[in-house]
């Protein structure tokens, strides 16, 4: 597995990229299913997948303390999900209740990621608890946070004083989250990490 890693292309990260966007992206402020269901609204909720979690379901006990059923095979989940894991969900309301469309687990997101590159040497990306990201031997680029928005992960740079073109934001598909490998894309590039700890 690794060898394949070797061989895939880096991706230029320092690149600058508009914010990514879903459509009708809302706040759940009532959790209750309403009698009219807009299936079109999706809505975007972080929480701790509960001990109820099972193969078709992730119980998601939310930021604010609710308890959300919300269908989806656990399979599905970007990084699988065991109670406890902190999950960063897409969703919308069905008549039955609620349907995941994308799933995060960004508790497995968090660990130093290392790649191949062009120089023959390796360069690293640290996701951290709290937001916090950090780079290494990745000249010109300086990531210091991130978070999940509408089932991206945005890695942001630091604004610096006096450097008006300072600070900007990458935005990621995450189109594959296991223990130990991390590819994220970017319009037509893809960009393969490993799992250093």
């Amino acid at each position: 597995m690794k060898k394949i890693l070797y061989f895939a292309l880096p991706l230029l990260l320092c690149m600058s990229c508009e914010w990514g966007t879903t459509t009708n992206v809302g706040n759940d402020d009532s959790l209750e299913v309403d009698s009219v269901v807009d299936s079109t609204m999706v809505y975007e909720v972080r929480g701790i997948a509960g001990d109820g979690t099972s193969m078709n379901v992730l119980e998601l006990i939310t930021d604010r303390l609710d308890t959300l059923d919300i269908e989806i095979p656990v399979s599905m989940i970007a990084g699988g999900v065991e109670a406890g894991d902190e999950v960063d969900v897409l969703y919308s309301k069905t008549d039955d209740g609620y349907m995941a469309n994308i799933a995060i687990n960004t508790t497995a997101l968090q660990h130093l990621w290392t790649q191949p590159c062009s120089t023959g040497g390796t360069q690293s990306l640290e996701i951290s608890p709290e937001g916090h990201a950090s780079t290494y031997d990745m000249p010109g680029v300086d990531y210091d946070a991130w978070s999940i928005l509408n089932g991206q992960l945005l890695l942001h740079s630091p604004r610096k004083a006096a450097v008006e073109s300072s600070g900007y934001t990458d935005t990621f598909d995450i189109l594959l989250l296991t223990a130990d490998t991390l590819v994220l894309g970017n319009n037509d590039t893809h960009s393969v990490f490993w799992c250093e700890n």
